[in-house]
This record gives C-alpha cells, sequence and structure tokens, in this order.
C-alpha cells in the first residue's frame, strides 16, 4: 500500500490536489517543505510538543488539592491500576522490624574458658603443693595470679584442700561453664543476658558446694570466666527481614477503586494513594510537566527513529510525513477526550493503524498502533490487556488492508477486527479467571467486537477527508477510480473502445509484473488504465480505435502524425485534471511513453527526407522518463501489448521474443534510468507479461467435423453441460470471438 506522491518530474500540481502543499509553500514565502532529514526533525519537533502537552494537561487536570485532616471536595475513581509504593514501603519496613535478629553461638568462647580454668587450677594446685613456702606468701600470690576478688581466707582454704578436692572444683567449674555457655542460647552480649549467665552460676555453684567459702570461690571463679558466646548473625538477619519483606504483597490501588470519597476526612493513607496516582495537587508541581514532555519525547524519537531506519523514503515525501504526524496527535487526542471509557482503545488505535496503512506505509501503521497502544492506556488509565488487545486488533485491520478490491472490503475488515478484538479479550478473560457469569465483562466483550466495526466506518467516513488535504490517493480511491461508472472511463469506452480494451489490457499486464516485483499493483493498473485517455480528442487517429477504416497518417506528413500522435499524452492529462484525477495517476499519463522515438513516423520522414534531414529529438516524446518502477512497468507493458496484437503466429516463444527486445530496447535508450527497476526486476517482468500474454494470445484449436459432430451428440446426451456445439464452433473453430479477431 505504498502509495508515490508528487513524483511529477518537474510538473506542477494540479490545484485540486496540491492546495495544502501549495498552502505550506505560501505560508513559508514561496519556500517549498524542507527535505530529508530536516522534515524529520520538523514534524517529530511538532509531534513531540503536541504530544507533551496532551500528556501534561491530563496528568495536571485529574489532580486534587487536599491534606492529611481535610474534607474531601469530591470523590475521586482511581483511573487505573497502581502500586502504593509509599505504603508498601511501610509496611514492609514493619515486617522487617518484627523479625527478631537471628544469633549464632561460638563455641571457641567456651573452650576457651575451660582452658583458662585448667591453667588456674593448675597454678592452684601447683601453689598447694609448695609447702615450703609459708601459707600466707602462696595466697598473696594466688590473689595476684587469679584477680577474682576473693579474701586471703577463702584462699587459705582453697589452698590447703586436698587434691581430690581440688580436682572436684575443678570439674564442677568446667560444668557450670559448660551449663551457662553450651546451652540452647548461650550468653549475649547484653547487659540482661550476662546478668541472667551470672545468676545462673550462683545457683549452680549453691547446687554443687555446700561450703561457704569454697561456694564463694566457685561462683568467683566461673563468673570471671564468663564472656559472651552468642552474638547476632547479621547475614541469617537479613536474610530472614528481606524474606519477611518479600512476603507483604504490593499495597495496591486497583482501577475503579474509590481513593477519597466526598465530604470523608482525608487519612494518611488515602493522601499515599493519590501520591501515587499522582493525582495529589501539591500547587505547582514540574514533574507532570517534565514526565509528558519527556514522553512525549521518547514517543516521537522511537517513531521518528524507525523511519529513518527503516522508511528512510518518508523523509521525502512531506505529505505522508504530516498525515503520519496528525494521525497520531489525533489518536492520542481522542484517547485523552474518550479517558473515562477504557473500551474507546479498542476504536482509537486500530482506526489510526488502519488509516496509516491505506494513506502511509503498512510497516509504519503497525509500529505506530504499537506506540499509540502504549500511550492510550497511560491517558486512559486502562491496563496492558487492553492496550494488548487494541495492539493485536490494530494488526489484523492492517493485515486486512493489504488486500483490498472494493470498498466494502473495509468494512469485512472492520468485522476482521471486532473478531480479533473479541477472541483476544476473552483469552485474557480466561488467562485471569474473570468470571464470565459478569455482565461487566459480557459488556466489554460485545465493545470490543462493534468497536472493530466502527474502526472501519470512522476509516471509510475520514479517508476522504486526510486524502484530498493532503494529496494522498488511498487504496479505496484507487478503487474507485478503476470501475467502468467513473465518467472518464465510460467516456473511453464509447468514443474510443479499442483504446479501452488496451488499456484494461495493459492494466493486466502491470498489475501481474508490479506484483511479481514487490511494487504497488493497484495503483500500476489503475495507472493503466488512464494511460491513454488523451486518444479521446483524436481517437480515429490512433489504429486501436480505426478497425480497418481507411488510416488518415496515410495522407499526412510525417512530422504532423508525429505531433497528432504525441499530443495524446498532453490531451490526456488536460482530460485528467479536468476531471480532477489525482497527481499520481497524472504521472501514469505523462511518463508512459518517456521521451521514446515515434519510430514509424521518424523512418518515414527519413523515406521521404529530400535532403534537409530529418532530426530524431523530433519525433520523441516530451517526456517526463518513468519515475516509478510502476510508471515504467506500464511503459513497457503498453509497448509489449500493442506489438503482440500485430503477431501473426503468436506462440509463447515468439511473445517472449518480443517482450523481451521492447524491453532491451527501451533500457538501452535510456527511458528506464530513473525508474528503480533491477536487471533482476526487468527479468521478472519479462517473464510475467510472457505469461499473461501466451494465455490471451494463443492460437485456439480448431476442432474437426467428427469431433463436433460428437460433441453435439454429447450436448443432447447432456454430457457437456450448457455448452451448445455452436458456442464450441464459434469460439474454438474460426476464432472470431477470440483476441485475434481485435481490429489492429
Amino acid at each position: 500500500m505504498d502509495r508515490p506522491t508528487d513524483k511529477a518530474g518537474g510538473q506542477p500540481v494540479p490545484p485540486a490536489v496540491g492546495g495544502w502543499r501549495q498552502w505550506l509553500a505560501a505560508a513559508g514565502g514561496g519556500r517549498t517543505p524542507p527535505s530529508g532529514t530536516a522534515r524529520l526533525v520538523l514534524l517529530g519537533l511538532m509531534v513531540w510538543l503536541l504530544v507533551g502537552v496532551i500528556f501534561s494537561a491530563s496528568l495536571y487536570g485529574q489532580r486534587v488539592n487536599v491534606q492529611v485532616g481535610d474534607v474531601a471536595p469530591k470523590t475521586v475513581v482511581a483511573p487505573f491500576a497502581a502500586i502504593d509504593y509509599a505504603s508498601t514501603a511501610a509496611a514492609r519496613a514493619a515486617a522487617a522490624r518484627a523479625v527478631p535478629p537471628v544469633y549464632s553461638t561460638d563455641p571457641h568462647v567456651l573452650t576457651s574458658a575451660q582452658q583458662a580454668a585448667a591453667n588456674d587450677f593448675q597454678t592452684i594446685t601447683n601453689l598447694s603443693a609448695d609447702a615450703a613456702v609459708p601459707l600466707a606468701a602462696r595466697e598473696a600470690t594466688a590473689s595476684s595470679a587469679i584477680p577474682i576478688g576473693l579474701p586471703q581466707s577463702v584462699w587459705g582454704e582453697v589452698l590447703t584442700l586436698p587434691p581430690a578436692t581440688l580436682a572436684g572444683l575443678s570439674q564442677d567449674t568446667n560444668v557450670i561453664l559448660a551449663s551457662v555457655l553450651g546451652n540452647g542460647t548461650g550468653v549475649r552480649n547484653t547487659s540482661t543476658s550476662l546478668a541472667e549467665a551470672k545468676g545462673f552460676i550462683g545457683d549452680l555453684a549453691n547446687t554443687e558446694e555446700p561450703d561457704p567459702g569454697l561456694r564463694l570461690f566457685l561462683t568467683s571463679l566461673s563468673t570471671s570466666l564468663l564472656k559472651p558466646n552468642t552474638f547476632v548473625n547479621k547475614t541469617q538477619t537479613a536474610v530472614r527481614r528481606q524474606a519477611a519483606e518479600g512476603a507483604v504483597p504490593d499495597v495496591r490501588i486497583f482501577k475503579g477503586q474509590r481513593v477519597i470519597v466526598a465530604g470523608k476526612v482525608v487519612t494518611a493513607g488515602e493522601v499515599r494513594a493519590l501520591s501515587a496516582l499522582g493525582l495529589l495537587n501539591r500547587g505547582f508541581d514540574p514533574a507532570p510537566l517534565a514526565g509528558g514532555f519527556l514522553f512525549g519525547l521518547v514517543l516521537a524519537a522511537v517513531e521518528a527513529g524507525f523511519l529513518w531506519g527503516f522508511r528512510r523514503q518518508m523523509a521525502r515525501d512531506w505529505s505522508r510525513l504530516l498525515i503520519w504526524g496528525v494521525v497520531t496527535v489525533l489518536g492520542l487526542l481522542a484517547a485523552q477526550l474518550l479517558a473515562q471509557v477504557p473500551e474507546a482503545a479498542f476504536v482509537i488505535v486500530p482506526t489510526a493503524a488502519i488509516l496509516l496503512a491505506t494513506l502511509v506505509d503498512p510497516t509504519v501503521a503497525i509500529m505506530t498502533a504499537a506506540v499509540l497502544a502504549t500511550a492510550t492506556g497511560l491517558l486512559s488509565g486502562t491496563d496492558l490487556p487492553t492496550a494488548a488487545v487494541a495492539w493485536f486488533g490494530s494488526v489484523a485491520g492492517v493485515v486486512g488492508v493489504s488486500r483490498l478490491s472494493n470498498r466494502h472490503d473495509v468494512i469485512r475488515v472492520g468485522l476482521l477486527v471486532g473478531v480479533v478484538n473479541l477472541v483476544t479479550l476473552l483469552s485474557l478473560d480466561f488467562m485471569s479467571g474473570a468470571a464470565l457469569v459478569q455482565v461487566a465483562v459480557w459488556q466489554q466483550l460485545v465493545w470490543a467486537f462493534v468497536d472493530g466495526a466502527l474502526a472501519a466506518v470512522l476509516v471509510v467516513g475520514s479517508t476522504p477527508f486526510l486524502e484530498a488535504p493532503f494529496g494522498i490517493v488511498s487504496a479505496v480511491r484507487l478503487i474507485e477510480l478503476s470501475g467502468p461508472n467513473q465518467p472518464l472511463l465510460r467516456k473511453l469506452l464509447v468514443e474510443a473502445p479499442g483504446t479501452y480494451l488496451h488499456s484494461i489490457m495493459v492494466g493486466n499486464l502491470a498489475e501481474a509484473a508490479t506484483e511479481a516485483v514487490g511494487g504497488d499493483a493497484l495503483l500500476a493498473r489503475v495507472g493503466a488504465i488512464y494511460h491513454d485517455v488523451g486518444k479521446l480528442k483524436r481517437p480515429y487517429f490512433f489504429i486501436d480505435n480505426q478497425y480497418g477504416a481507411e488510416n488518415p497518417h496515410d495522407k499526412l506528413a510525417p512530422s504532423l502524425s508525429s505531433l497528432i500522435i504525441g499530443s495524446h499524452v498532453k490531451d490526456g492529462v488536460e482530460l485528467a485534471r479536468q476531471h480532477r484525477l489525482p497527481d499520481v495517476i497524472q504521472q501514469f499519463i505523462r511518463q508512459h511513453h518517456g521521451t521514446t522515438v515515434m519510430r514509424y513516423f521518424y523512418e518515414k520522414a527519413r523515406d521521404l527526407d529530400t535532403g534537409e534531414g530529418v532530426a530524431e529529438v523530433d519525433f520523441r516524446y516530451e517526456g517526463p522518463k518513468p519515475q516509478t518502477k510502476e510508471a515504467a512497468i506500464v511503459m513497457l507493458a503498453d509497448a509489449s501489448e500493442a506489438t503482440t496484437r500485430t503477431l501473426k503466429n503468436p506462440n509463447a516463444q515468439s511473445i517472449e521474443q518480443v517482450v523481451r527486445r521492447l524491453i532491451r530496447e527501451r533500457l538501452e535508450d535510456g527511458q528506464l534510468d530513473e525508474a528503480n527497476l533491477t536487471l533482476r526486476d526487468l527479468d521478472t517482468v519479462a517473464r510475467t507479461f510472457t505469461r499473461v500474454l501466451t494465455g490471451v494470445f494463443h492460437t485456439r484449436i480448431e476442432y474437426p467435423d467428427p469431433v463436433l459432430k460428437e460433441m453435439e451428440r454429447s450436448q443432447k446426451r447432456g454430457d457437456m453441460g450448457h455448452e451448445s456445439a455452436r458456442r464450441l464452433r464459434r469460439v474454438g473453430g474460426d476464432g472470431s470471438s477470440g483476441p485475434n479477431s481485435r481490429p489492429q
């Protein structure tokens, strides 16, 4: 559906279709619109500014000015689902605080304490066994070596104990330390835990030792060896607290949920919810403004980058660039105006996509539909599934309009969009577990289907308003132009029937070949149908319409004949303007002969030359040469069809020879220099022409009389269906109704 526009080869744009571009030129002081990158940048800036304004206005218009403790001035309903991040963070922090710290016990502390106790008892044992030293001296040594704050009298009692009793005290110390430090919780590094451990040591000492002095020794020694052995495990604590935070679900604000209710006091949680939705008015807040323009910048940059990377030729087509920008902005504006109707996305996005597919480019339409679906979801507050349905419906619409044969096909495309919308939404409802018994669910499904048909109606109704101002010719317009009820075609059929039949045949050839090389087949067919309308001015001067009558050129000078024949191009352009044919169709009329030589009259003039000389340039068409592959293919189809009709024995071999010779001559003459056709394309064109022309001009089989008689008997028996022997003889016998009987 790639519609070339305004490739006029230097010819002026007719007022009927060039009004918008002429207005642009006038607004710029007579200057034409910028070209290439400048066009894309200019339009990108325009789209960015407009999208930024739309988004910023949308965000500012929905906000309310309330604080905690205020009475809500109105009821605010969440336009879309969102997460209250502030409340979620508070809930998760509370859950993390509720998780107690994880403690880990260090076994080396108990081992170290028991080793220290063993060392102390070894010192006591050594001092107790050294009887040569006075007891008072040994008491002082013990008090200094083991500073546990015992009185001298207690040390004297301990140092005079028998070895067995000392060994028992050592064992009791180990038991106490193991009981205190080796239990399930150990001793934590807190004053409370240490106090509890010391009390526990006293209780154990009372249990183990009845003697007050020895009990004091046991308690003091064990307490001096006591150290915290249980500490906070920061890693494990963090893991458990993170797990607790992760177990807390997001505090969600559901679409349609009442955030504040008119007349009720606003709470802190409601203020957080408004803030999460971006609906809290805090005076001038640059965030919505910056966000809206930043999103607009991203949107415009993505689309401009796509065009520059994959559809760079559009940068040279100001009309299509403008239509792309206008449809994009209007789609977003419609989404803003219908923000309270979520189902509007089902019709807005497909309508924009189908319009762009028919007026600009299908690939651009699909890309723009994806951007619009996302942006429309943000503006209207719809969720992601709604945007997905809108985009899938848009893709179906773009695919559907790629093969249009009449205006009613657009309605069928709308029904296709509706079905895709319906099936996609239904599948999403199934996946999300939506209750299909709910009336609201079925209402949305019905709207999804109806919106598809409504999109088609909007496309049909709005296309003419976009075609005329921008000089774009849509597929629907081309289909209308190809109808036999068009006034100019009816006139051609009545006044120049031979030319009409020739044009139809050229259209069939051009359509088949253009489709084979990936061009716009519909445009080529319609351009071919109108390429010879200039012959209406003097139809009897063209062999198509002479039907065996006297050829007037036999009595004219070759120079005059060439002027008459060549004038059918200018006459055709004039008729096309009078009937307000689009400029893109007029280009086929201008370019279908290029600057080729009217060989017959040129050679005739050379034969009649009296010595003055004959200039070849005087017998060339004015041109221009074909500027597009479609126009070039129409030129080749025109020459191939006309020449093939002159063959006496038009078999496949002779037809192919004629076609390839004509293509070679046009190529060597430079007629295809300005058309984007490769040698591979030309080979494809030649093969396609040969196939189609062979099917039309092949020799008919002449059935012998015995065969015809047998056919008549079969007809009487009912074996031949409804075909009569007369019909068989007329078609297959003398060939009078075949193409070979057409006047040359």
